[in-house]
């Protein structure tokens, strides 16, 4: 019970516990006999009063703990001090004008930096020690910070949504301790180039393909060895292989004996490869040449990408993507305009019992299910409805491979795959030549990135500007646009990581925020978090 005074038993003497219902009150008196002046520093054993002080401290057993301290005030002998009298402090147990102990003090902020304010505050009600949202938000932006004046010598440099697709800022982070440096309120390049300025020393500098951040550090600290980091990079590759398998999609569907009359013989061919009617892709398919249509008549006109948006009420985003397909074939989704489903993977059993004459819907359900089929009896027989209402025997099912699937194989590590999946990747880039082009360029650029070898890079480059793949050769031009960087990325051990665990850290923090924290709040939840 006095585990509080416990490590100032030289100083504090308790005079008195009284246990009650809900509290326990700890009576007690200083007992030093001399005090230094915090004004100058002089020891003092002139006194000149005392009071008595209620501090609050963690629970007992359930109970509110109250400290009952009974202080000292002592008069400073120096005659050129400020200060007439002061008052003693017992380091650890008393700050100045606080009603808590440090101990108190402190477990409150943890709490606040775990959980945020109001759920905090929540929290304090059952621990017995009940403070509010706002005493909490005090004691967080009381704490004091640490002050740099140099910046670490391995800058990490990475931005996070304050609120998506709308609002940005940047976290700096000590590459080699992980500490988080600062964090400010916007991602331009002003903001950090300002940043850098005041705080001299970074040698190297980790970030991602951002622009902003590299005319930055370029401006304000020209001699600082700027890496990309490897994963944005092996990032950019990845979509420039989705958008080459785009291009190439014809290929993804493996042929089959008869397709002709596969196709005639069924009205709704997405049945066969287990996507949407094939009415509802047409009428996506003519939204989206009606607006590449005119998207491209605006821009022929001069018109901005901002004034398109909001004359056809989209996005600049949307718009930026209908001004650089060249047709409207370029702008198909990622997914082939098809939806899986649970069942896609059962269509042959299904179409195959089908016309075998069991075309009663509950009873394949319960067969596919007895095969691991784990959707719904539903589902089953919306599938089979268009079969249905066809009157002819359901279609043989074409072995269809979507654009996400094909670049997961073309980019995944060959002894990541099981037999399967290589055997289907093997007849995709026999059907393919341009595919078995960019999956050798795949290859060459991860043995590359696997062994640090930065000093291929320009013969990679190369290489992949030699497929004539429009896709390769915009990831060319930009890699060119950044290659010391980007080589640099290649070749030293440091990548962007930590600063990507932070981020990961900061969403969570936002979501324990409900999003009720100011930009300064958070900062300070960010910057002391653990």
């Amino acid at each position: 019970m006095l585990s509080p005074l416990r490590d100032h038993a030289g100083a504090v003497a308790v005079e008195e516990v009284r246990v009650e219902e809900f509290a326990v009150t700890v009576a007690a008196r200083t007992t030093t006999p001399e005090a230094r002046c915090p004004a100058c520093g002089t020891r003092s054993e002139r006194r000149h009063g005392s009071y008595r002080r209620r501090l609050a401290d963690v629970t007992l057993t359930g109970r509110r703990m109250v400290i009952d301290l009974l202080v000292q005030r002592f008069r400073c002998t120096a005659r050129t001090c400020e200060r007439t009298t002061f008052v003693e402090q017992v380091e650890g147990l008393t700050e100045r004008f606080a009603r808590r102990t440090p101990r108190l003090r402190r477990l409150l902020e943890r709490l606040m930096l775990v959980l945020a304010g109001r759920p905090a505050a929540r929290l304090t009600e059952d621990l017995g020690i009940t403070v509010s949202a706002n005493t909490l938000l005090r004691l967080l932006r009381r704490r004091p910070e640490q002050s740099r004046a140099r910046a670490p010598r391995v800058l990490g440099v990475d931005d996070f949504a304050t609120r998506k697709g709308h609002v940005y800022a940047t976290i700096l982070i000590d590459m080699e301790t992980g500490e988080r440096v600062d964090v400010l309120p916007d991602r331009t390049a002003d903001t950090l180039t300002a940043w850098l300025r005041a705080h001299p020393g970074a040698e190297i500098v980790c970030r991602d393909r951002g622009g902003a951040y590299a005319e930055a550090v370029r401006t304000a600290a020209p001699e600082a060895v700027q890496v990309a980091d490897r994963f944005h990079v092996w990032r950019n590759v990845c979509d420039a292989v989705e958008k080459c398998v785009l291009l190439h999609r014809a290929c993804l569907s493996e042929p089959v004996e008869d397709a002709s009359e596969q196709l005639a013989s069924t009205p709704l061919q997405a049945v066969a490869i287990g996507g949407v009617p094939a009415q509802w892709e047409g009428a996506r398919a003519a939204k989206r040449r009606e607006r590449h249509a005119a998207v491209r008549d605006l821009l022929a006109k001069g018109v901005g990408i901002s004034a398109i948006g909001e004359a056809l009420g989209l996005d600049r985003k949307t718009v930026r993507r209908y001004a650089h397909a060249v047709t409207p074939e370029d702008l198909a989704p990622v997914r082939d305009g098809r939806r899986g489903s649970r069942v896609d993977p059962f269509l042959p059993y299904l179409h195959e019992r089908w016309n075998q004459g069991c075309t009663d819907a509950a009873r394949l359900f319960e067969e596919i299910r007895e095969r691991g089929y784990t959707g719904s009896q539903r589902t089953v027989r919306r599938h089979l409805q268009a079969v249905r209402v066809s009157g002819k025997p359901a279609p043989k099912v074409t072995r269809h491979l979507t654009a996400r699937r094909a670049t997961h194989l073309i980019t995944s590590d060959p002894e990541h795959l099981d037999e399967n999946a290589t055997i289907r990747l093997k007849k995709l880039l026999a059907r393919c030549p341009e595919l078995e082009a960019v999956a050798a360029c795949v290859e060459s650029f991860a043995q590359m990135m696997a062994a640090l070898d930065g000093h291929r890079l320009p013969a990679w480059l190369d290489q992949a500007e030699a497929t004539d793949l429009p896709p390769l050769k915009s990831l060319v031009n930009g890699i060119r646009q950044d290659l010391a960087a980007v080589t640099a990325g290649l070749s030293m051990r440091w990548n962007s990581g930590r600063v990507e665990g932070n981020v990961n850290r900061i969403k969570r923090i936002k979501r324990d925020g409900y999003g009720r924290a100011s930009f300064e709040l958070l900062r300070l939840q960010i910057l002391h978090a653990d």
